[in-house]
């Protein structure tokens, strides 16, 4: 039998009741307490079937004289085959019920069950259905007509041959009685004479010995006529009952072969004469026991409805017997088959869903499902094994995957694996964030499809050598710049590493631009202060001279004064980006920074609504002051000019506003300049903080570069933003981070150089 086990090898346990249904079993205690059981209610049925059959069929229950013994025995044969058959059904009904249950091997037990009873139950029941018709057969003619005249007639032969025997004995035992009556009185006064007599009668009938006895049995005359005659014994009291009748008792003598007659002498005082003669040898034992058996047939013939009944009993008794026999054995080896390959079966289903550490026990059989079950062990002895070492080698994997992942996860380069078909295998979330796509399932998609600027990049020759190449991403809100390393793999896959180089290449365009405004600057200021000088030497010594036109005079020497002033202004400004001041820290109230820098801007743009929020309390922060207000300067004054630049073009808006609001976080204090003026464009708008790049058509360009300058050197951050809402404008919001007293310059108190 197979028993499955959860323990790894050489532990073998039994699958417990609360196992799944699809793997549960019958458990083999209980089948082996109702077999024991059953073998013996079956050997104990068995036996009580036998001893009535026997005693009914060996004659003693024909006369009737045991029937109750026989009734009670079947009776109780039938009780304990009752008891056996529910046991067999309880059985039947468990096969049944995981079979309902959708039990792991019952459908297997089941066919197996009906298969093999019947098998067994088909020759049970021919043969219970031959010993029926047998039986009845038998009955029928045991007790019929023709049996029933056939030993009449022979009791009719025996009761002449009897008579015959005996009859002839009569009358000479009748005639011999005469003749001893007259010759009564010679018994007294001759003696010798009377036994002479008395042999002389017995001799001329042929008889074995004569005797004249009384009532009491003593011998008064006569003796044995025959050399080995019998020792003479008394006749029996029934003969003398049948004698004193005046009939002659005549009786067989089955020990010594031999007839034996009484009769009553008339003519003595209670004498009686008493015979014996020889007949064939055993012929007295024959008449006799046929005379027993014809009595014991016709006793069983008065009894016949109450022997059908006995017979049927047996006959039911032991017809259940080989049933229920059949049905066990039936029963046991479908359970020998199918138990044992239901519970493979359900360890393999184990396996199947993943526990390899289902086992199942070899039984001492040593056969082929023993085999098979050795075969099975092993099999998921190494499946454990393998899976033990793969999910290790899984593990390790997961660590190493797990690791490179942290760490791919918190580089800021983008990393991108792609197989040999450019499909996307793994990428980290920078390289996410730099290609500017959706954080969703990117896995098996191609690159040139989310990104087509790569299609050039990967269409070149895969090298292990070859530099980084720069990629031009354009999305929404500018471009990004990306220096990419490409690294062929050996199995035809490709590793792309990217960085993202706008920053550096905004700051590399600001370096220079910083050279080419210190040589601007450098050159114009060396010939423009010689002009200025003329400008102003010529409208004051010929202003009064020129009489011809002086007005044409004044306003060509006014504007060539403006004009300078205003390369004087623009020379200034290239030489405040180029020699940028390193901020002196200090304690600054921002919101009184902020509240003069609004007055200020106020006086200059009345036709504007300019607001500050958030500067009622004092917010103190470790700044360069001066840098700061500068800053929000620029800031206030270039949304200024963009209300006005709209309202120009479209008329509106008629209430422009520019709002400086400030915002004390835990962390630093946030500044945000909204106005609702043109707004800044969609494309490349990051680059509007570089140097010389910008959307108005006068100016340098440098206003913003400065002011993100200065918030750099704070340490903050600066971003360009729509207006909230859906009304056009713009926001330019940064946030400085609070210090802590460390970060003050002692230098702050005697004052900062210009811009």
């Amino acid at each position: 039998m197979l028993r499955i086990s959860n323990m790894v090898p050489p532990a073998m346990a039994e699958i417990s009741a609360d196992e799944p249904a699809d793997v549960a079993v019958l458990s083999d205690q209980p089948q082996s307490r109702s077999a024991l059981t059953f073998m013996v209610g079956l050997a104990a049925s068995g036996l009580l079937t036998a001893i009535a059959t026997i005693t009914l069929l060996m004659g003693d229950g024909l006369t009737g004289e045991n029937n109750g013994l026989i009734r009670a025995l079947l009776i109780a044969s039938l009780v304990i085959s009752a008891g056996l058959g529910g046991i067999l059904v309880h059985r039947i009904l468990r096969v049944a019920r995981a079979w309902r249950a959708a039990a792991t091997g019952a459908r297997l037990h089941l066919r197996f069950v009906t298969l093999f009873s019947l098998a067994a139950l088909a020759p049970a029941i021919i043969v219970a259905v031959f010993l029926g018709v047998t039986f009845t057969q038998g009955m029928e003619r045991w007790f019929s007509q023709r049996v029933v005249n056939t030993i009449e007639n022979a009791a009719d032969v025996g009761r002449a041959y009897v008579n015959l025997a005996s009859g002839g004995l009569g009358g000479d035992v009748e005639a011999m009685a005469e003749d001893l009556n007259v010759a009564r009185p010679f018994i007294a006064t001759d003696p010798s004479r009377y036994a002479a007599f008395l042999q002389l009668q017995g001799e001329r009938r042929d008889l074995s010995s004569v005797y004249v006895i009384d009532r009491n049995g003593g011998v008064i005359a006569g003796g044995s006529l025959v050399d080995d005659a019998v020792p003479y014994h008394a006749p029996s009291p029934e003969a003398f009952a049948a004698a004193d009748q005046s009939q002659v008792s005549v009786r067989f003598d089955q020990d010594n072969d031999r007839l034996l007659a009484l009769y009553r002498l008339s003519a003595y005082n209670n004498a009686y004469v008493f015979v014996s003669k020889r007949i064939e040898a055993g012929l007295v034992a024959q008449l006799r026991q046929f005379e027993t058996s014809v009595t014991e047939y016709r006793e069983a013939r008065s009894q016949q409805n109450s022997l059908r009944g006995l017979l049927g009993m047996a006959y039911l008794a032991t017809a259940l017997l080989l049933l229920l026999g059949a049905g066990w054995v039936g029963l046991t080896s479908a359970t020998r088959v199918a138990e044992p390959i239901g519970r493979l079966v359900g360890a393999a289903r184990r396996v199947a869903s993943g526990d390899l550490k289902a086992r199942v026990s070899v039984g001492e059989e040593r056969d082929e499902v023993d085999a098979l079950a050795s075969a099975f062990n092993r099999m998921t002895a190494q499946l454990e094994t393998q899976r033990r070492d793969l999910v290790t080698a899984q593990e390790d994997a997961d660590n190493r995957r797990s690791f490179i992942e942290a760490v791919l996860g918190g580089v800021s380069a983008g990393v991108v694996g792609l197989d040999a078909n450019g499909r996307i295998s793994a990428l980290n979330r920078s390289a996410v964030h730099l290609l500017g796509l959706d954080s969703g399932d990117l896995i098996g998609r191609r690159l040139i499809d989310l990104a087509p600027e790569f299609a050039e990049l990967l269409n070149q020759p895969r090298t292990s050598q070859a530099p980084p190449q720069r990629v031009d991403l354009m999305r929404e809100g500018g471009s990004v710049n990306l220096s990419v390393r490409m690294s062929p793999e050996a199995d035809g896959g490709l590793v792309l590493t990217f960085d993202d180089m706008t920053t550096l290449i905004s700051a590399q365009r600001q370096e220079a631009w910083k050279d080419v405004a210190r040589r601007i600057a450098h050159e114009i200021k060396n010939p423009l202060t010689p002009i200025q000088l003329s400008a102003e030497r010529l409208r004051k010594k010929y202003s009064t001279e020129i009489t011809s036109d002086p007005d044409t005079f004044a306003k060509c020497t006014d504007t060539i004064l403006r004009q300078v002033a205003d390369i004087g202004r623009m020379v200034d400004e290239f030489s405040s980006f180029a020699r940028m001041p390193a901020p002196r820290m200090a304690y600054a109230d921002i919101s009184e920074v902020a509240r003069s820098t609004v007055f200020a801007q106020r006086l200059v743009f009345p036709d504007v609504r300019i607001e500050v929020e958030g500067a009622d309390q004092p917010i103190a922060l470790i700044s360069d002051e001066r840098l700061i207000g500068q800053s929000l300067l620029n800031l206030i004054k270039n949304a200024s000019e963009s209300v006005q630049a709209r309202r120009e073009r479209d008329g509106e808006p008629k209430d422009g506003f520019v709002t400086l609001r400030l915002r004390d976080l835990d962390f630093g204090v946030q500044f945000e300049v909204i106005d609702n003026g043109l707004g800044f464009p969609e494309k490349d708008r990051h680059r509007l903080i570089e140097p010389y790049v910008t959307t108005r058509t006068r100016g340098a360009g440098l206003g913003l570069a400065i002011v993100a300058r200065v918030i750099e050197d704070h340490g903050g951050l600066i971003e360009l933003d729509d207006a909230p809402g859906s009304a056009p404008g713009a926001v330019v919001r940064f946030v400085l981070p609070k210090r802590g007293e460390d970060a003050i310059d002692p230098a702050a108190e005697h004052g900062a150089g210009a811009i």
